[in-house]
């Protein structure tokens, strides 16, 4: 009696074993006490998979299908403001469970990650906070348990999510848009780190077998204000223009350019705040931007551009005038190096590279980015007069980029990619006046086989300067050399400006080199006085 009391008072609580005898009939309900964690894993966010679907069965196809497809924080753009009662409310942060009884394994399709549901792509951000800024593409707002976009059209896009206040460090993934079938893009928010991260195949499983109970409460991609066919706040032609601008800025980016820069990834091309690019020198802005935001555990990714900031732009094998010349008109350099069959490049990959650094640079403030960008703005494409005669396609394709780039920082976002940088715009302004000077040389001269590929430069280099003119920019070439500049204190100061003295000195109003007799006279004059 007392043996047994003893026995008793001593029974650990807690789980206890199940007693196999009284299971045998798989009828026990009290096998186990409920515990509301599973390790470090939040409630439900554990699943059991059905045979059918083990990774171990589906490793292959699942591979494949992943290979089809991948064949200074500026503010964000101006926010859509919802109320804080609105339809996102409708999405919760885990997504439902999964309706098995209409997702049989006959029906599906032969991409793993593709629903039925027509519409075009979906992208699903696990695990998001319950009220985080989010932003796609042209397009950001404040969501309130965000799960996912529906409705994505074919092409590249770029998805960035980050904490309200604004402060915090961004994380970009950038994803592909299927041609053929509707594809369930999945990535997954890392809490701890706060970064984006790529999901566990199970997690990009489940959520492509449960796009028919979450479909339609999803963001469509053309309005976030709008779900199912409840109205929306943007007209179309606001979502028109949207869309229009954002096809301009991303006319390159493909799967070739995103494994370059940010190397090989599965589900999509993550990017972060505080990325650096390769071979980054100890005192550049990303390093001291790593330094004032530690974080031991963020996994940072070097990215690799073809053209680096510190990149030589001539040949060593050039000496004297020819090394001049290449140092003042790096075209030359520039098409050596894309032509290299070592280096397995495009000119294409050019633009595609100049349009991801300004991307990535303007939407999550990512320094390494932002000097990339202003590097192959105004030492590449300024600089390589000699390119528009070369490859007058590639020039013009990346002139119009330059116009939708300004256009979309100054009429999109709260603040220009020109804002701030006063001797980085000067230069520019300086560059581009001497640029416009070089071309209408070459396009008027009578000398020059001139085809409709360089008039294409012209076109595309006017309608930056359209831009640039509403911006109060003149490129015109009456430029003021010398003028009078009145002083806080009223007082009147007379400026010259030399910044165009070398270009002046050029073609007819080059300065004339004469031979001087030894009373430093022009050999050759008439005197009368002999």
């Amino acid at each position: 009696m007392d043996a047994k009391g003893a026995s008793a008072s001593t029974t650990p609580r807690g789980i206890r074993k199940s007693n196999s005898t009284k299971s045998a009939g798989a009828h026990s309900t009290k096998s186990h006490e409920s515990v509301d964690v599973l390790g470090v894993h939040p409630f439900g966010t554990l699943r059991v998979l059905r045979p059918e679907w083990s990774p171990r069965i589906s490793e292959q196809m699942i591979t494949a299908g992943s290979h089809e497809e991948a064949s200074s924080p500026l503010p964000p753009p101006p926010p859509l403001d919802f109320p804080a009662e609105s339809a996102y409310g409708l999405v919760g942060n885990h997504l439902p469970s999964r309706d098995t009884s209409s997702a049989s394994p006959t029906k599906r399709c032969a991409d793993p990650q593709a629903h039925q549901m027509g519409g075009g792509d979906v992208a699903v951000i696990l695990d998001l906070p319950e009220v985080f800024l989010v932003a796609y593409d042209s397009v950001s707002f404040t969501a309130h348990n965000f799960a996912g976009v529906r409705d994505i059209p074919p092409g590249p896009h770029f998805f960035w999510v980050a904490h309200p206040s604004g402060v915090a460090a961004r994380a970009g993934v950038w994803l592909l848009g299927s041609e053929s079938q509707d594809h369930v893009h999945v990535v997954q928010w890392d809490s701890y780190n706060e970064v984006l991260t790529e999901a566990t195949r199970s997690e990009s499983r489940n959520s492509a077998e449960n796009m028919p109970n979450i479909h339609a409460q999803l963001i469509p991609y053309p309005d976030p204000s709008r779900l199912a066919q409840g109205p929306g706040r943007l007209s179309v032609s606001q979502m028109e223009s949207n869309r229009s601008i954002w096809a301009q800025l991303t006319t390159h980016v493909n799967a070739t350019i995103l494994n370059r820069i940010t190397g090989p990834q599965v589900g999509g091309w993550i990017v972060h705040t505080l990325d650096r690019a390769q071979g980054a020198l100890q005192f550049s802005p990303e390093v001291e931007l790593e330094r004032a935001v530690p974080n031991k555990n963020l996994q940072r990714r070097e990215l690799n551009f073809t053209f680096e900031t510190t990149t030589r732009l001539f040949s060593i094998e050039s000496l004297g005038a020819e090394r001049t010349q290449e140092a003042m008109d790096p075209s030359v350099y520039l098409m050596s190096q894309i032509e290299d069959p070592d280096k397995n490049l495009a000119y294409e990959d050019l633009v595609g590279e100049f349009q991801f650094s300004f991307i990535v640079g303007v939407h999550l403030g990512n320094d390494a980015s932002l000097e990339q960008w202003w590097f192959m703005l105004l030492k590449l494409l300024v600089k390589s007069h000699l390119l528009l005669q070369e490859q007058p396609l590639l020039v013009a394709s990346m002139w119009r980029t330059v116009a939708a780039q300004i256009t979309y920082s100054s009429q999109w976002m709260e603040s220009s990619v020109l804002d701030n940088t006063e001797s980085r715009c000067r230069e520019l302004r300086i560059g581009l006046i001497v640029y416009k000077r070089r071309m209408e040389e070459f396009l008027s001269d009578d000398e020059n086989v001139v085809t409709s590929d360089h008039l294409s430069v012209s076109t595309a280099f006017s309608r930056l300067e359209a831009v640039l003119t509403d911006l109060g920019w003149d490129l015109s070439g009456d430029y003021l050399r010398k003028g009078v500049v009145m002083m806080e204190d009223g007082e009147q100061v007379e400026l010259e400006l030399t910044d165009l003295e070398a270009e002046d000195e050029r073609g007819e109003w080059a300065p004339e080199l004469v031979e001087l007799d030894e009373d430093g006279r022009e050999r050759g004059l008439i005197s009368w006085s002999s």
